[in-house]
């Protein structure tokens, strides 16, 4: 029997990621010569400043393995610097570089189009709802224990 996922709010919440997410790829690569991965830990660095190479990967919701081997083809890329953390010598400190912060405004301007196209027939009430309402959700789950 076949079963029916569009009423389901995990299901269409995973699946409008996994479809942006692709199609933010796509264009990110060709358009500003980085990744969505990438341009999401530019934009957790400026969001939040400099940090430890482990509470991006924290926030990023990825392995520190997997991070460091992001931020290795970064800083090689010229888009990150990684500085020793002078309170622990085996952790490293990451920030953004100029080059890295002129590219920002270029991936938000990505994301802010194809948030227009992927909204487009929706009236700016209608936007604005589904933004509050996402925003509901997101702190209802904050509260929720694991």
């Amino acid at each position: 029997m076949k079963r029916s996922l569009d009423n389901r709010l995990g299901f269409l919440v995973a699946d409008i990621t996994r479809r942006y997410g692709v199609l933010y790829d796509q264009r990110a690569k060709a358009e500003i010569e980085l990744t969505r991965a990438q341009s999401r830990l530019l934009v957790y660095l400026t969001a939040y400043g400099e940090m430890r190479q482990t509470d991006l990967a924290t926030l990023a919701d990825v392995t520190p393995m997997t991070v460091a081997r992001m931020l290795d083809r970064m800083e090689a890329a010229g888009w990150v610097v990684r500085q020793a953390d002078p309170t622990d010598r085996r952790a490293f400190k990451v920030s953004i570089t100029d080059k890295a912060d002129g590219r920002l405004e270029a991936a938000l301007a990505l994301g802010d189009e194809l948030s227009a196209q992927i909204t487009e027939g929706f009236s700016r009430e209608e936007v604005d709802t589904l933004l509050q309402m996402l925003q509901r959700i997101r702190a209802n789950l904050a509260g929720c224990n694991p």
